[in-house]
């Protein structure tokens, strides 16, 4: 069970992929729509194979390697062609175009992200201090926070500004490849228990959270990724008693 939900999350991941490709420039509100169900079915399964596993008591080394690979085509692949597909619509300066395929010199951002995902899921797999808390911006988030920008583009054309938004994508391309793998401690959705105490600064962003998303709806995802960032430094010794 725990590997089947692992391999949803893979082949919902690849779906995606397929999706945006064969869409090419001709990305829809309805794409975006198909891609954002299946992303939402990825991280349901994504966040369930771990919990059955450990309900289970059926947890594997393979399952482990298993689900890093399903998160790099999710959370790597995936994120990284919604990226390529913003950039090629904010050039004309081609490496290579055809009728089916066109990319613009600036899309070469976007494959920093699959790159620096895997990298990520590599350390992960390896470090064993992962256990309570992330070390850098897990590949979920990151994902999250790229659909959020692809899904404000495609229903508005645009994010901020068409001159501004070509070098905000660079910026997140960059930054965010970055927060992939910084050793920076940010903390885990995981409660230990419910009191107050022990679990305040997660309430607070979960508080604001829901004010966030009833107010902005998909737009309030960067603002809550930004908002995880910053409580995560603020109650960085809280996160790694």
């Amino acid at each position: 069970m725990p590997n089947f939900l692992t391999l949803l999350n893979l082949s919902c991941g690849v779906l995606s992929a397929i999706f945006m490709i064969s869409s090419n420039a001709q990305i829809t509100t309805t794409t975006v729509t198909i891609v954002m169900v299946l992303m939402l079915i990825s991280l349901v399964a994504d966040f369930l194979d771990g919990m059955v596993a450990r309900l289970m008591n059926i947890g594997s080394p393979i399952g482990k390697e298993l689900d890093s690979l399903a998160d790099c085509i999710s959370f790597g692949v995936v994120p990284g062609l919604m990226l390529f597909s913003m950039f090629n619509h904010f050039s004309t300066d081609f490496i290579y175009e055809n009728e089916n395929l066109k990319i613009a010199a600036i899309s070469l951002f976007a494959f920093l992200v699959p790159a620096f995902s895997a990298l990520r899921l590599a350390k992960f797999n390896l470090d064993e201090d992962q256990a309570t808390y992330f070390k850098g911006l897990a590949t979920p988030s990151n994902t999250l926070f790229i659909f959020s920008l692809f899904s404000i583009y495609y229903n508005n054309g645009q994010i901020i500004n068409p001159s501004v938004d070509p070098y905000l994508l660079i910026v997140v391309s960059i930054v965010f490849s970055v927060l992939l793998i910084v050793d920076l401690p940010l903390f885990a959705l995981k409660f230990k228990g419910l009191s107050w105490a022990e679990n305040y600064y997660k309430y607070i962003f979960l508080i604001i959270t829901l004010g966030l998303v009833a107010w902005l709806q998909v737009a309030a995802i960067p603002l809550i990724i930004l908002l995880y960032i910053i409580i995560s430094i603020i109650f960085r010794k809280e996160i790694t008693k």
